[in-house]
Parts: C-alpha cells; structure tokens; sequence
C-alpha cells in the first residue's frame, strides 16, 4: 500500500519556525493529492529475505504471505499474522534478533506493524552485520492496532531485535520512496535545513538587538521598548504582508505622510494583515502593547484584530456609525454624529498579555489548531466592512504598526482611590460572550493558553490596569454550566458539565480575591440543563401554540418558570455551588441574571393554575380565554411581572441570608447584543444631519428589501421619549411566533421601592444616555445600573461570493479618543448611574485607554450615593455638576464636559468657602475666590472632594 512521506508529528509543530511551517504546510498539500500517492511503494518480503541469529528463533512469519494492508482498518492481518515464534522455554535467553535483507541498497521511507497483546520493547537498526546503527525502539505500548514508523534511513539490511517475549507484533510491512519520492523529500529536507539555519540566524540577530531596541513614552503605558514595527506605509511592507481582495490597500500621502488605505469595496469587506513579533524572542504570558497609528482628516472606520491574544476592536472616527448598518442578525440601532476630527496623527493602543499559541490569521470557533507559536509571531489585521455598511467612510488608513514591551506590569495599575468606609462603592463590571473558547479544548494545540488560569490573570491586570473593579464571569451560556462543579447536587443528572474544567471557578474566585478585585457572577439561568434537569422539562409553554416561543432552537430546549417554586429552589442550589460556598475566598457583591428568552412568560397548566389560586380569585383560566379576553391577558400578565419581582427578590434574600449581607441582585431583561430597537418594524438610524442621511440611506445599494433606513434626529428621540418606550416595549412578533413573551421586557417601575435588586438600564449610543427620564425610571433604592450593550458584527467579514474571510468575527465598536468614553460621560451627567456593566462580545480590552483609565478612577472615587445636578454651578451649558453630601464624610463634585470641544478655564462657582482635592489624586485644587477653576477635554469627568460637607456647593 503507498503512504505519505514522513511528516513531523504535530507535537513537535510547536517548535517550528515560520518557513518551517509553511514548507510543511506545503508539502502536507501537495502530498496529501493522490497522483503522488506513489512516490512511497512497498517492498515485497519473503522468507528467504530474513535470517535468525539463533535456532531457537524463527522470525520467517513476517515474511509470510504478505497480502495485507497495513493501517486501513484496526483490524489483526488476515494474512501474514504469525510473527516470530520462540518457544518459551528458552525465553530467558532474550534477546533474539534477524536480519532482514532487501536485496539492494534502498532508500527507506517507514515500516508498519500490527501490535498484538503484551508490552515489551524491541528495536530496528541499520547498516550491516558489525555495523549497526539503532534507528526505532517501540515498546508495543498500543494494542491491537496498527503503528506507524518512520524510518527516513538509506540501507540494504534491517536487523530486528527483540529484548523480551512481551515484544508481541505481527503484520511487518516495509516502504520505500520511490525515486521521485526521494528526490522531493530530499528537496523538503533541505527547505527545512534552510529555515532551520534562518531560525537561528534570526534569533542569533534578535538576541544581539534587545539590548538596542529603542524605547519609547507613551502614554499612558510610560517607558516602553520597541520590538517589533510595520512600516504600512511602504510599497513592500514586509512582514508577510497579505490584502483581500488583491489590491484592496493602496499607499496614499495623508497630513504629509504615507499611509496604507483600503478602498471601500460594494460587495464586501477587506483587510490588510501583517505578522509581528516573529523571532524576536516574544515571552509568553509577558505584557505588550499594539500600537497602530491612524490619521484623523476624514471619518473613518476600523477593525483591528490582534492574534497576540485574539482581540478583536472596532473604532470610528467623524460621522461614521462604526457597527456594520446591515448586520447579519440584528439590528445594530446606528447613530451618526459629527464628531470633530483632530486633523492630526493619532495612535489606537491596545493593552494585552501575549497568549502562548496564536492563530494563523483565521480567528478560531469551536475546535481548532492555533498553529502559530511564540517563535512565529502573530497576525495584526486591519479591516473595514462594505461600503454599504459603512458609507461614510473613507478608507481604514494606517501608516505604522509596533509592538511594544512593557517593563513593569504592575506599574500599570490605575490607582484607585475609593470612598472611605462605610460609604457605599460603585462597581465597573463585564462580561465577555465570545471569548473562552481560547481555553476549552483539552489539546494544548487548540489553545491560545497553555495554563486556563493564566486566561484569567491576564484579564485581572486588564481591569486593574482600565481601573476595574469587579469581574463577572458567565456561570451559564444560554443554560450551560461553565467552569465550575454541579456534583454537590446531582452532577450530571441536574446539570450536564465538563469534568476537566469544572474546577475553574473556584480558582478564579480565589484569584481575584488575591488581587483585590470584587465579583458579580454571571447567568444566563434556563432551568438546570441535565439528564433529570428542571429546564428539559420546558414548563413553561406559549398562549397560542404547543412547541416554542421563537424559531431560535438553541434557546427553546430548555426553559425555566419563575413562577414554580421548584424553579426558586433549582437555582438556589447553583448560587449555593458557585457564591455561597466561596464567599470566604473573595468578595461577591451580588450575582448578575439575564434570561436569553429561557425565562418565558408561560401559560402552562401548572402556570395558569397559581394564577387562579393567586391572581383570579380561585377561578381557573384557558389559554382560549385568555386569548379571546384582553383585560383577563392584562391581569395575567401583570400577575406574572409580579412574580418575576418576588423571584428576584427571593434571590436576594437568599445571598443575603446565606452570609452576603449587601449582595445585590442586577437583572437585565433585554436578551439580544444591541440593546433594544424602536418598538417598530422600521430600522431607523439616529443622527445630527438628517439631510446628509436620507440622501446616502436612501441611494440604490442601501436600500434592503426594497426599503429604505429612515434617519431620525437625536432630538426627536429625546421630544418623543422614544428610547423609554424602546426599553419597556416587548419584542415585536413576526409570523406566528410569541417573541413578545418569550422575551418579556423591563418592568423598572415594579422595582422603585424594591431594594437590593436592579433592573439594568441599556445605553450605549448618545440617545440612549440623554434623558433624564430614562435614568429615573429604571432608579431604585439600590441605586442605578447601566450595562453598555455591544453589536458584536457577528460574521460580517465577509464577501458575498465566498463567504466569511478572516474565521469566526466579532468586534466591538468604540468611537476614537476621548469620545470613546461619551455615552458614559453623557450618563453621568443626565442619571448618574452608581453602576457601570458591558457585555462585550469579544475578549475584554480598550483601544484608546487613556480616556478609559481616567474616567473609571473619576467614577470609582464617588460614593454611590444619590446626587443632585446643580443648574447654577456653571456658565457654561456643556459642563454640567453633580453634587453627593454625606454627614460625616464630607462632599463630592463631579464636573462632566458634556461636549466634543476641549474647554479650558471653565469655573465651578462654590458657595462656601474651604480648599477642594482631586478625589483620584488627593492633590488640593486651586481656588479663584468662590470658584474652581478646570480645564477638560471632551466627554471628561472630573472629581472633586471635600472633606468637611459644609465647604461645597449646595
């Protein structure tokens, strides 16, 4: 039977340079055609080819007939079987040995045999008799079944040696390469000798380079080394340079420097990608920084992907929406504002720790090789969607890429200065949706991540370097268990998890703990998923039909009633396991609930009957009746509202009475990644130029199915308190689905006087942070949570001949520099939100964290206490001021610029007298007679505090 030429075993891959792997990538594939199948043949044996050194041994059975195939099957040799024969009374003169003969000089390629029963070690050499070389040992470790030997030797005789009778094999096959064969595989051993000596050559050169590596300030990282730089902007780049379509990118002077641009494309997306840090003795685990510098002379929108530790980011710049217009499944509620641009040369950074394996461009879903190691680099893309999902941009545009080494981690670490005890805190949390498949697979090949742990060290120095300061991790993924131990209560019979894995929680938990982080665990609660568990019941059954809620399967097998105490005392048990029993080990602050339509309002039986008991005065109800009587559905419906309350507050008191006397209990209703859209089948898209809009939205290849996006203004938004109605309006239907009680929507006004348990407000456009009215009715006694929704783009790298280009993709969408941090700014000064979540899509990372660190330290140094917004404090209309008193520990200001321009020598008037500090930095702040003085970039926010509660403003 033919075979393949040897390859190196994929174990070994992970040593291998750049042109290593791609000489093996190469000759895999051309190898693996079948017209070349021949360029290794079978030598045929026979009994005469092989001679015993000793009597008593007969090793003439493998030459026997030799009509088998090796490997095909498991299957033993039907012919050919026998093997040596030695009779076992003189099995205590081991070893015995052959040699075989082949009649000429060959070059050999492998052999195969079939390993029987027992283990017992035994070799092949080559040369000739007085001259052997030993080049395979095997043990016979494997059983019944066929092994494969390399052998790659030049020689007419084989000797066969057996140290022991457990050596039991049978089925000898013996290959060589043809001369074509030889010929190509002498060629691919010279490649890889080459790229060997290039390797070295390289890290030779690397290694005289470190201590010449330039560095470099750069804020807000300090002093950090060059190690690697693209020149983009160059006609030969370098750095196995690749753009799709061919001739996407094109080099063009932009503010007097040469940058490379992609050209809007109609039907699809385009990319450039570029491999960095490739020999230059890259540590794993170490921390980096990827900068990419851009120009800001026309608006702009960017994706950039960063293999090193597989982030993928979006930012835009001027008028561009940033999110794809036309996503694939949702509707990514566009805003366009006209952001001015800086007319300068900016520069995107993203923050990272180097994982240990990368992919090799395509990013990884499910199972899959990360194929790239430390020695090879890492891929850095930079794409843009289409034209029609981006119409206002002008072109992704960069001119230098640089990877850059920082000295000192922990020098990085945002200093928090909180409010004194026992003042309550605020809390900046998160949640990563796509992310951890970086460390699921059992096979170090497949992950990104040697050490799963590792994973979660690297996200707590990112918050603690972004200053935040409460990590969330999601416990269940659409009902799924994720990481930790369900056997306390039933194992896999109450909730299907996996074995390797499930000890993970309990590390994390005591990690972040270590690093003086906080925790708000995350679940997406659909009943226990499990061989006996409660959410495969699917209690919880629709008004109209009997099989789903909605056409998405993966959520409509399994759901869970929060009417049912049986659903109450179901996950209590999963707080029990994942919160109470680690309570000592870190501080938990509460647990974080979002039902992905697995929370149904249901009209089952059992449902219908604790109306009756409960909400109809004993009278039992039809889904018929229902239907036909829109009060009796009214009432039902309310009912049920009320009983999601008493659910969450049961939640509540459990974590409170179970040893968490503060925990909360945070609640986000809306299921899908954007946030809620306008209660109406028209996709609208919220602006400042509604003209500029309706002239692109309404041109032939924007139109979809006909229509046409209408633009709406930010003010009508907020004329029409549009966004409100969008926050609390259920899901609209369409065919003969019952979305709408699939995915009940917020009920804030059940929860204005229920302490201890937040109904979390969406934001993440401008309108969305606005009204005041939006934030007051989603207030209670617990205070105000915002949790930032992200579009995702899911799959939209795409073309639309050829499908997705760059692997599975997702990317969160900022806007660039200091707008980033906008919609928060604009929350602070309309609601003043004691909590800030996101619910990232993609690995946790900020593109411009500057800004980030900044605000979040301003943020975290409030109490989190109701404050008032002084109308009077300023002239200026763009600042606006909010004010915190408490009796003993003084007062607190915060100063918002709520605008896109920089405003310097703005003042705050005080009405008392006394010397305010910097609430980050405790530095005091200037006085000029009854006013404070500031200057503030755009979207800032600036703390201020007093000690004594008297010196402040009132």
């Amino acid at each position: 039977m033919p075979r393949l030429p040897y390859i190196p075993p994929m174990s070994n891959w992970q040593n291998c340079s750049w042109p290593m792997l791609a000489s093996l990538a190469i000759v895999v594939n051309v190898l693996a055609t079948s017209s070349l199948y021949a360029q290794e043949a079978r030598i045929p044996l026979m009994p005469q080819m092989i001679r015993s050194s000793s009597e008593q041994a007969d090793f003439s059975g493998f030459c026997e007939e030799q009509d088998f195939t090796p490997g095909t099957t498991n299957a033993a040799p039907k012919h050919g079987g026998r093997g040596w024969n030695i009779s076992a009374q003189y099995w205590n003169q081991f070893p015995f040995s052959a040699t075989l003969d082949l009649g000429q000089t060959r070059h050999l390629s492998s052999l195969w045999f079939y390993d029987t029963h027992g283990t017992g070690v035994w070799t092949v050499a080559t040369g000739e008799p007085g001259n052997w070389k030993k080049v395979l040992t095997n043990d016979c470790g494997l059983y019944q079944q066929w092994v494969h030997c390399p052998l790659e030797v030049t020689s007419r005789y084989l000797r066969i040696e057996l140290e022991s009778a457990g050596a039991n094999f049978t089925g000898l096959a013996v290959y060589e390469f043809t001369p074509e064969g030889f010929q190509k595989r002498q060629a691919q051993l010279a490649a890889e000798a080459a790229a060997r000596a290039e390797r070295e050559a390289a890290l030779a050169k690397a290694r005289e380079e470190v201590a010449r590596r330039p560095w470099v300030e750069m804020p807000p990282f300090g002093r950090v080394q060059v190690v690697d730089e693209v020149d983009c902007g160059s006609a030969a780049p370098g750095h196995l340079f690749r753009e799709n379509p061919a001739g996407a990118s094109r080099v063009e002077t932009i503010l007097g420097r040469p940058y490379r641009v992609l050209q809007p494309a109609t039907n699809q997306s385009s990319y450039m990608a570029f491999r960095i840090g490739q020999w230059k003795l890259l540590k794993p685990g170490a921390a980096y920084v990827l900068a990419v510098e851009y120009p800001e002379d026309q608006p702009r929108s960017y994706v950039v992907m960063n293999g090193g530790n597989e982030t993928s980011r979006g930012f835009h710049t001027g008028n561009t929406i940033g999110d794809a217009l036309n996503a694939k499944y949702v509707n990514g509620n566009p805003e366009s504002l006209q952001i001015p641009l800086s007319g300068g040369h900016e520069t995107w950074s993203l923050y990272f720790n180097l994982h240990d394996r990368f992919p090799d461009l395509a990013f990884i879903r499910g199972p899959g090789e990360r194929k790239l190691g430390i020695e090879d680099g890492f891929d850095v893309v930079i794409a843009q969607f289409s034209a029609p999902n981006d119409p206002t941009s002008h072109g992704a545009a960069v001119s230098r890429i640089r990877l850059l080494e920082v000295p000192n981690k922990t020098a990085l670490t945002q200093p928090l200065r909180l409010p004194p005890e026992p003042l309550p805190r605020r809390h900046i949390t998160w949640r990563e949706e796509m992310a951890d498949g970086v460390i699921e697979s059992d096979k170090l090949t497949e992950r990104g991540v040697k050490e799963r742990l590792d994973w979660y060290r690297y996200k707590a120095n990112q918050m603690r370097f972004l200053g935040m300061n409460t990590f969330s991790k999601d416990l269940l993924e659409f009902g799924a268990c994720q990481h930790w131990d369900p056997t306390p209560h039933g194992g896999n019979d109450w909730i299907h998890f996996a074995s390797g894995t499930k000890d993970l929680w309990e590390q994390i938990v005591s990690l972040m703990g270590d690093c003086g982080l906080e925790l708000m665990p995350y679940y997406e609660y659909a009943g226990s998923k499990g061989g006996r568990g409660l959410g495969y019941e699917r209690r919880c059954q629709p008004l109209t039909r009997d099989d789903a809620f909605t056409a998405i399967s993966w959520v409509e097998s399994a759901n869970a009633d929060i009417t049912d105490p049986d659903t109450l005392a179901d996950f209590q048990k999963m707080l029990d396991v994942t919160v109470v029993r680690l309570k000592d080990k870190c501080r938990f602050d509460g647990i974080w609930l979002r039902p992905r339509w697995q929370l149904p309002m249901g009209f089952g039986e059992s449902t219908r009957g604790r109306f009756a008991r409960e909400g109809n005065d004993g009278h039992a109800v039809t889904r018929a009746e229902l239907i036909a009587d829109k009060k009796l559905l009214e009432r039902y419906e309310a009912w049920w509202f009320g009983k999601r309350r008493e659910f969450l507050a049961a939640i509540r008191d459990y974590l409170r009475a179970n040893g968490l006397p503060e925990a909360a209990v945070l609640f986000t209703a809306e299921a899908g990644e954007p946030g809620p859209a306008f209660p109406t089948w028209e996709k609208k898209l919220v602006t400042d130029d509604v003209e500029g809009w309706r002239g692109i939205l309404n041109a032939p290849g924007q139109i979809v199915d006909g229509k046409a996006i209408r633009p709406i203004s930010v003010q009508s938004v907020l004329d029409g308190n549009l966004y409100l109605e969008a926050l609390q309006a259920a899901p609209l239907n369409w065919g003969a689905w019952e979305i709408n009680h699939g995915n009940p929507p917020a009920d804030p006004a059940r929860y204005r006087e229920t302490p201890g348990v937040l109904m979390t407000h969406c934001f993440n456009r401008s309108y969305t942070v606005k009204s005041s009215a939006t934030f007051d009715a989603f207030r209670g006694p617990a205070g105000l949570a915002l949790v930032r929704h992200y579009s995702l783009n899911e799959n939209m790298m795409f073309d639309t001949r050829d499908g997705e280009k760059l692997g599975y993709f997702v990317a969160d969408f900022e806007r660039a520099g200091p707008a980033c941090m906008m919609a928060e700014a604009l929350a602070m000064a309309n609601g003043d939100p004691s909590m800030l979540g996101y619910l990232l899509g993609n690995n946790l990372g900020r593109g411009f964290p500057i800004y980030v660190r900044e605000f979040n330290a301003n943020y975290l140094a409030l109490p989190a206490l109701p404050s008032k917004r002084i109308t009077d404090a300023c002239d200026d209309n763009d600042i606006a001021v909010r004010v915190i008193r408490t009796e003993q520990q003084g007062a607190w200001m915060a100063v918002v610029n709520t605008s896109s321009k920089q405003k310097n020598g703005i003042k705050i008037r005080l009405l008392n007298s006394g010397t305010p500090y910097n609430a980050v930095t405790g530095s005091p702040l200037p006085l000029q007679g009854d006013k404070l003085e500031l200057s503030l970039h755009p979207y800032e926010l600036r703390t201020v505090r007093w000690d004594d509660p008297g010196k402040v403003a009132k």
